[in-house]
């Protein structure tokens, strides 16, 4: 087993590095925050990561440790990751602030370590920061030229917050973009060893796995948007139902984020589809399905918003399920549910809000804003029209009776079978109308319809 160091303990970082020990191999890790440090030392780090405490609890300090010594994680180790933030900056792109930063440091500590050494970068970055940055950095740091007696990949993770774990362990496929030839072997060994699946390891140019991320960030997002361009037309369209054509689209084209219902969010989808937009612009190339996808996503978010209002007066209390911007997480970060609060209290709503993991998280941002319930159930008795934002699990386990007449909206169509038959007054969104067809063709289109099918 291979002697590794991970640069970086957030939410990525410090599930790499247990997945990496329970893999067997021999991990140090560094972080500027000794707080951290201390942390993943005793044990006492505190996750949302599935899998993670169990992982560290079950290794010993000669298997992983940490320290604030960066020279010392370095010449412990044969191969490091860097795992450190690409904020998005003003313009659109991803700041490498914090990387070279990291990979100075690492080269300073390589300069005056013997025998040879491997550094991958798992950060999400844009196309052409290894060769223009990251690559150079790293050779004048160390004294050493990439190649000869230093190695280093552009190896970014594809996972989801609340499923980390199962992104290292049981990926698609690891991506290794190598930045010599012949590339760094050892990479794809470490890997190799943790995974729990037969995912193929795919290697290629460095600028080539850069593109392949972020473009597989941005694939999945029009995803999305087409799925939810598809709610609305059933929405509108009586008798239809989205979730049978989606159902027979993804005999053809997948299923993967393939659900019409709330518009997309969080910490990476939208910023990589801007940094990609900025990046295809500057270099001459076509960024209208970036710039599209954007679009249709506030688009969506909007046409959500105005269903809503159009059931509700100022003055109605609405509540919403799932604060989130996913299951899974705490992470509120680009969350419908934190902007559709904010919209329906600037049209005179009362909002009271739920969610099984994010209540500190929003409390922090609308606490004078949104009243809080203690469970779902809860904001069913309280709430004229209750929206179930998110598909949680602990929707299975309510008593939907207690809504009463309320309204509830299903943004999902998550509610169970079996409870849709109790409620009186369910609505999921992406279901037309149970009327007939052609008559209201006739009333909502008139010559309009005529005219297209002549």
């Amino acid at each position: 087993m291979a002697k590794v160091s991970v640069f970086g303990l957030g939410k990525v970082g410090h599930t790499l590095a247990a997945c990496l020990g329970a893999a067997g191999h021999q991990v140090v890790c560094y972080d500027v925050n000794r707080a951290l440090v201390d942390a993943v030392n005793g044990r006492s780090l505190h996750t949302q990561e599935k899998g993670v405490a169990e992982r560290l609890a079950g290794l010993g300090s000669d298997r992983l440790r940490a320290t604030s010594d960066a020279r010392e994680a370095v010449h412990q180790s044969d191969l490091t990751f860097v795992i450190v933030p690409t904020p998005s900056n003003m313009l659109g792109g991803f700041s490498l602030k914090y990387v070279l930063d990291a990979f100075r440091t690492i080269g300073a500590a390589i300069r005056d370590k013997e025998g040879p050494h491997s550094v991958s970068l798992v950060s999400t970055v844009l196309p052409g920061s290894s060769d223009r940055f990251i690559g150079p950095a790293l050779e004048e740091a160390s004294g050493r030229r990439i190649g000869h007696g230093l190695q280093y990949s552009y190896n970014p993770a594809f996972i989801a917050l609340g499923e980390v774990v199962k992104g290292f362990e049981q990926p698609d496929y690891v991506l290794i973009g190598e930045a010599s030839s012949p590339g760094d072997a050892l990479v794809g060994q470490v890997h190799q060893a943790m995974l729990r699946n037969n995912a193929p390891i795919v290697r290629m140019k460095a600028v080539e796995a850069e593109i392949t991320k972020i473009a597989s960030n941005t694939h999945e997002t029009m995803r999305v948007a087409f799925a939810n361009m598809l709610l609305s037309l059933c929405n509108e369209m009586p008798t239809t139902d989205v979730d049978r054509i989606t159902g027979a689209l993804s005999h053809r084209i997948g299923k993967r984020f393939f659900k019409g219902a709330m518009p997309y969010g969080g910490p990476c989808w939208p910023r990589d589809n801007k940094a990609l937009a900025v990046l295809v612009e500057a270099i001459g190339g076509t960024s209208a399905l970036l710039r599209a996808v954007d679009d249709s996503n506030d688009e969506h978010g909007a046409y959500v918003f105005r269903k809503l209002l159009d059931i509700t007066r100022p003055g109605d209390t609405v509540g919403i399920l799932g604060l989130a911007y996913k299951p899974g997480t705490q992470v509120i970060e680009r969350s419908y549910s934190v902007d559709l609060t904010r919209w329906l209290v600037a049209e005179g709503r009362r909002v009271v809000g739920w969610d099984p993991m994010a209540m500190d998280e929003v409390r922090a941002v609308l606490s004078n804003q949104i009243a809080f319930a203690d469970g779902p159930a809860e904001v069913l008795k309280a709430c004229d029209v209750t929206v179930v934002a998110m598909p949680l699990p602990e929707l299975a386990e309510i008593d939907w009776t207690v809504a009463g007449d309320r309204v509830v909206v299903d943004c999902w169509r998550c509610v169970p079978e079996g409870a849709r038959t109790r409620l009186k007054n369910y609505q999921a969104l992406g279901h037309g109308d149970e009327v007939p067809l052609g008559p209201w063709i006739a009333d909502r289109l008139g010559n309009r319809f005529d005219v297209l099918c002549n």
